[in-house]
């Protein structure tokens, strides 16, 4: 029963992030969004980081790693999630991060952490081949009818990039500092280097036009997502494999599409559910030959 209700949690809070944002970005300026969003989070891992009485220390070879990591999670990651979920739909961000195990993977190639696998080839191309459909539905509404959708596709693009980015660069430090320090520290550099934009849109925030609804929404973002659902993700992995987890997330899409249409009356085109349906069996088939394993700890160890 345990384990059913961290699934379902985790599937939650993922699903219902690009719906959360969607409907926050209406009220609050994205640039303004994205620093508090952290911020209250950053001081909540703060406050973890003394109680666990961790240290700012890091070896010198390791500075320029971190400050990289700073510079994806918070700065090109939040404005490119929350600026393009401003200008296209919260399904298309759903499919949108569903790609992020695909680039982990060609990174981690990049990296030298993984060899690429012919067999994984077909599970590319569907992949690959999903997403342009969904795109062509965005060129051909943006050509029409001068809609932002595909300017925001294509800052979500760049969003599940950063994202993959932070996430494959970032293993190594976790495995010698710990998820925690290392998270702690990278979030806490990117919000010093976002600051000076966060000045500059302040005359565009205005907290008083906040609904309810906003309110819920900024409280998902803030405390359920990028705090309680990072530190559920490690308690989940003391008794479940990351495998499991990362596997049982991959039918979270499925339900931002389903939730979307249903509380954001999103129109859910022939174009978009084909070519979402294409992109997900692909990346569901690419993680399921992954040679990537998972210790006991949730590092990933390659096989």
């Amino acid at each position: 029963m345990k384990k059913l209700a961290l699934y379902l949690f985790l599937v939650f809070t993922t699903s219902f992030t690009p719906i959360a944002a969607r409907f926050i970005v209406n009220e609050i300026s994205p640039l303004s969004l994205a620093f508090i969003r952290f911020g209250i989070a950053g001081i909540l891992f703060l406050i973890v980081f003394f109680i666990k009485k961790h240290n700012f220390r890091i070896d010198k070879e390791d500075r320029l790693r971190f400050f990289i990591l700073g510079i994806l999670v918070i700065p090109v990651n939040q404005f490119c999630f929350l600026k393009g979920v401003s200008l296209s739909i919260a399904s298309h961000a759903g499919v949108m991060y569903s790609l992020t195990p695909l680039f982990s993977f060609f990174l981690s190639i990049r990296l030298k952490n993984e060899f690429f696998s012919a067999k994984k080839l077909f599970s590319i191309i569907m992949s690959i081949l999903g997403i342009i459909i969904v795109f062509y539905e965005s060129i051909m509404m943006t050509t029409k009818s001068q809609s932002t959708m595909l300017w925001g596709d294509i800052l979500l693009f760049f969003a599940v990039f950063s994202w993959a980015a932070y996430i494959t660069i970032g293993n190594d430090m976790v495995k010698k500092y710990g998820a925690l320090k290392t998270s702690t520290i990278a979030f806490w550099i990117g919000l010093i280097l976002y600051i000076p934009i966060f000045i500059y849109d302040i005359p565009n925030f205005h907290p008083e036009n906040i609904s309810l609804m906003g309110f819920l929404s900024f409280v998902h973002l803030s405390l359920i997502v990028s705090f309680g659902g990072y530190f559920l993700f490690i308690y989940a992995t003391k008794f479940i494999q990351v495998s499991s987890l990362t596997t049982t997330l991959n039918f979270s899409p499925v339900v931002t599409i389903i939730f979307s249409f249903l509380l954001l009356n999103e129109s859910l085109s022939n174009y978009f559910i084909i070519g979402a349906a294409i992109t997900l069996i692909g990346v569901i088939l690419i993680q399921t030959m992954n040679s990537n394993t998972f210790n006991k700890n949730g590092f990933i160890e390659n096989s």
